[in-house]
């Protein structure tokens, strides 16, 4: 693993916040306020006390052409006032950087999550099989959780705290650099041991985040396979599964969080250690005055809080770094979804000489398939053959090794096909949501006359009217609070209501039973008319109704005739 540091990790965070810095540059000012206003403090608070317990001003500094001005009384009068005032204005300063500073991380999250849905939108079916969808899901809400944290808390604190020792630690110096020489002996004691602790923790939260997308991988699985857990007595099995993941996600958790209270605990001893040198080297060695004792240990003290804050945000950064990490590499794997696509074909659309593998295991080989506009084409052969990747290819959900997918005889990219397929595939996907947002997603500002039309042609619309709540029908989710067949065909009406000129269907029957499929075969029959579509499937009553059929067997066009 990279060795990083809690300051490269909050300038990669900063990076990543660039477009919103002025809501940080707002925060920043707030976090001056708060670093001045206690610097103010710990400076004032020494020769205070003098001129409370002596009223002489020697040795006051500035202070001295004050106090004079003024008698005891009235200082004792106006101390607290000051001690107020003081309060008051670090917490406007606090107020101020905790309000900005959340705005600017939430501003980057949401620019993270907007990213990392576009990338994910644009895996093809290759990425997917290889990236569990549990963890996909793991990294999109863990990781960028790790990164909002980051971002709205760690940043700000980080840079706050740093300017707060900055500022105190000038005023140690300033009231007596003697006394500050004697307690910064122990800065090198206490970075080196937290440095070493928090590198260790790191690399325990690297490790329990990829546990979690383990597990969450794992869990998703379980839920999607519950029926056939249950029905081959698989719990015990499952649950073992998952013990052991959880098991070794516990334990990095558990050596993360000792490493992360060893810092503190270690920080607080040797602050300690830098109070006792301080305090020897005044009164032992003589090196400072009462007064100036005062308003040192003051600084230090007060130097305290944010060094151990400094220390536990730090940890965090560098968790947020490890969570971008993993991140980057998903933001680097795809490209966004939001490329236009081309026009929509006029003439024909194609696969030109194409040769595509799956994980080195060659399914197509010089694969030629035209379909010219209006023409129905039914793609038959054996499963394996190579049909859905057909299927993938013209929806441009993968690029072909070698060969061309062409639209009107020009070779297209991938981000120009999407737009031309209207896709119905092997299992229906519906969203949790009603009927018409699901309708919508092909065509979002389709008219009730146009939601209709689709859904008389996909004959849908009787069971819909038929619905207490018709469009506003909220479905479960994928739909399974509908049948089979009643899924298949209100995603058989969002594909006619898409604008795409390819109708694309993948064996949109597979699912169903006899009389589903002999039900949909018949809507397809008055559906497809005047529509160029690729209808795959293996029944021999679908490919009838074709004007062409075309033979796919081991990765070739065997066969092609009407």
């Amino acid at each position: 693993m990279e060795t990083v540091s809690p300051a490269q990790a909050v300038r990669r965070l900063l990076e990543l916040g660039r477009p919103h810095a002025r809501f940080l540059w707002l925060a920043f000012a707030g976090m001056a306020v708060v670093g001045v206003a206690t610097g103010f403090f710990a400076f004032l608070v020494g020769p205070m006390v003098r001129w409370l317990l002596t009223g002489g001003a020697s040795g006051l500094g500035f202070a001295a052409a004050l106090l004079p001005e003024l008698d005891r009384d009235q200082v004792a009068t106006a101390l607290p006032l000051v001690l107020v005032a003081v309060a008051v204005v670090r917490g406007l300063g606090y107020l101020a950087q905790f309000f900005f500073a959340g705005w600017y991380g939430q501003r980057v999250v949401v620019d993270l999550r907007r990213a990392l849905l576009e990338r994910f939108l644009g895996f093809g079916p290759a990425r997917l099989t290889r990236e569990r969808s549990g963890e996909l899901l793991a990294r999109f809400s863990g990781d960028v959780a790790a990164v909002e944290q980051a971002a709205t808390y760690t940043v700000a604190s980080w840079l706050r705290d740093s300017f707060q020792i900055a500022v105190l630690a000038a005023v140690a110096c300033a009231v007596s650099w003697k006394l500050a020489l004697a307690a910064a002996i122990t800065v090198p004691l206490a970075a080196w041991p937290a440095f070493r602790l928090t590198r260790g923790a790191l690399g325990r939260v690297v490790e329990s985040r990829q546990r979690l997308g383990v597990l969450t991988a794992q869990l998703k699985e379980h839920l999607d396979a519950v029926q056939l857990i249950q029905a081959s007595s698989g719990a015990l099995a499952a649950h073992a599964r998952f013990e052991s993941e959880g098991t070794a996600l516990e334990r990095a958790l558990i050596g993360a969080g000792w490493l992360r209270g060893a810092v503190p605990a270690v920080m607080e001893l040797l602050a300690a250690v830098a109070l006792a040198s301080a305090v020897i080297a005044a009164t032992v060695f003589h090196l400072a005055a009462p007064d100036e004792l005062v308003s040192f240990l003051t600084a230090l003290i007060l130097v305290y809080q944010p060094a151990k804050d400094l220390g536990r945000v730090s940890q965090f950064a560098l968790q947020a770094q490890a969570a971008l990490a993993r991140l980057e590499g998903l933001l680097a794997a795809a490209p966004p979804v939001g490329s236009p696509p081309a026009p929509a074909f006029t003439r024909s659309i194609g696969l030109d000489g194409v040769h595509f593998a799956w994980a080195e295991a060659p399914v197509l080989r010089g694969v030629t398939l035209t379909l010219a506009r209006g023409e129905r084409v039914a793609l038959v052969g054996p499963s394996g053959g190579g049909k859905s990747t057909v299927a993938a290819l013209f929806a441009g959900f993968e690029r072909p090794q070698r060969g061309a997918v062409l639209i009107d005889g020009q070779e297209a990219a991938p981000a120009a096909l999407r737009g031309q397929v209207a896709l119905v595939t092997q299992e229906p996907l519906l969203f949790s949501d009603t009927i018409e947002a699901n309708l919508r997603l092909s065509r979002p500002a389709a008219t009730a006359a146009q939601l209709d039309a689709a859904l008389e042609q996909a004959g849908a619309l009787g069971f819909v009217r038929a619905l207490p709540s018709g469009l506003k029908t909220r479905l479960g989710e994928r739909g399974h609070s509908l049948s089979g067949g009643q899924r298949q065909r209100l995603c058989l009406a969002r594909a006619l209501l898409s604008p795409a000129p390819l109708l694309v269907l993948d064996e949109p029957t597979s699912n169903l039973d006899e009389q589903g499929q002999r039900d949909f075969d018949e809507v397809m029959a008055t559906a497809l008319d005047g529509r160029t579509a690729l209808l795959i499937t293996h029944r021999v009553s679908s490919a009838l109704r074709a004007d062409r059929v075309v033979t796919l067997a081991e990765g070739r066009v065997e066969a092609s005739g009407g």
